[in-house]
């Protein structure tokens, strides 16, 4: 039984959180990656930031089984996906539709190069216990649930409830005792004995192991930048059910060339998705992180990844020469990558 569960920050000098389970109860403990580490023992579990999975429901027959599961999973979801294929690590579970979860290999191979976890799991699979509502999580908001995900606070829709951490401790514990979540050890990463290191070796490691984490997503957004337009269009299509409530079209790209500059949402949010296009077309160094729209205001809301502090007003002057208005805030450098909130509205709106 496992009785340790260490929970990572997205940011890697954020801090991290240690939940123990002993005879008297939980005990929970927060503070940073170095301190907390040195007290894992041999058995524990490792909570990934959601920020780095993405969950699916896969159409499967019963019938498949072993690998041809993941093989199935990984070319059903081909098209909504902007990374090379061969670098995912897919975890499946069972039934059909069966919940799929995709982590980078790097950011599997850079965990397991400084942590040996008899699990890993997603933050927002773990916490699946607590029902769908969002929750605050040292420094994101997670939706929890097996098709759950995991924001930045700036980019959540609410606050998210903050519950007591023991609360939160007992609702893990129950959830892996269940066996119900998805386990990232597995395949490839499946844990193989061998020596341990001794615990200054331990403690020398894990410094740099959230940093790597981060890098993770930058090392994926490079590999994808010739599948930007792709990428863009996964989240744009995500978007639009959200606002109209319907299924998005195949091709979003070709209904968003198509639309007109009515007022009302749908058409507004695909004029936009077309400008967007355009402009991403003519910037393959510069990659959509997030994308929201504001119904109210007819707006995209924008997280942007560029190569450095110049391309955002190179990105702006390509955009104003479309009928649209593109208002870049500050770029800052996180974790070595370049990045900025923006706006998109329709000339003459908010």
């Amino acid at each position: 039984m496992t009785d340790m569960i260490l929970i990572l920050a997205d940011d890697p000098n954020g801090e991290v959180w240690l939940a123990c389970r002993t005879r008297d109860g939980l005990d929970v403990t927060r503070g940073g990656v170095d301190e907390l580490s040195a007290r894992l023992n041999s058995s524990y579990a490792i909570i990934l930031p959601g920020q780095h999975v993405r969950a699916f429901l896969t159409d499967v027959p019963e019938k498949i089984r072993g690998a041809e599961r993941t093989n199935v999973a990984r070319f059903a979801h081909e098209d909504r996906l902007a990374v090379d294929l061969d670098d995912l690590h897919i975890v499946i579970g069972a039934g059909d539709p069966a919940p799929t979860l995709m982590v980078s290999q790097s950011v599997m191979t850079a965990l397991l190069e400084r942590f040996d976890p008899h699990h890993v799991y997603a933050d927002f699979d773990a916490f699946a216990e607590l029902g769908d509502d969002p929750i605050r999580l040292l420094d994101r908001v997670v939706t929890p649930g097996p098709q759950g995900d995991a924001v930045d606070p700036d980019w959540a829709e609410t606050a998210g409830t903050i519950y007591h951490d023991e609360t939160l401790a007992r609702a893990i514990f129950e959830r892996m005792d269940s066996g119900a979540a998805l386990d990232f050890r597995s395949g490839a990463y499946r844990r193989r004995t061998k020596i341990q290191a001794g615990p200054w070796a331990r403690v020398a490691a894990v410094a740099v192991v959230c940093g790597l984490l981060g890098l993770g997503l930058t090392l994926a957004d490079a590999r994808a930048t010739s599948a930007q337009a792709s990428a863009i269009q996964d989240k744009a299509r995500a978007v639009y059910t959200q606002v109209t409530g319907q299924a998005a079209p195949d091709n979003l790209a070709r209904a968003a060339r198509s639309a007109g500059t009515s007022g009302t949402d749908p058409a507004a949010f695909l004029a936009l998705s077309n400008t967007l296009f355009s402009a991403m077309a003519s910037h393959p160094d510069i990659s959509v992180e997030r994308l929201s729209f504001e119904t109210r205001e007819n707006t995209l809301r924008l997280r942007l990844v560029y190569p450095g502090f110049e391309s955002a007003g190179a990105l702006e002057q390509t955009v104003a020469t479309s009928g649209a208005t593109f208002i870049t805030g500050g770029v800052r450098e996180q974790n070595g990558r370049f990045i900025g909130d923006a706006s998109l509205s329709l000339r003459g709106g908010s």
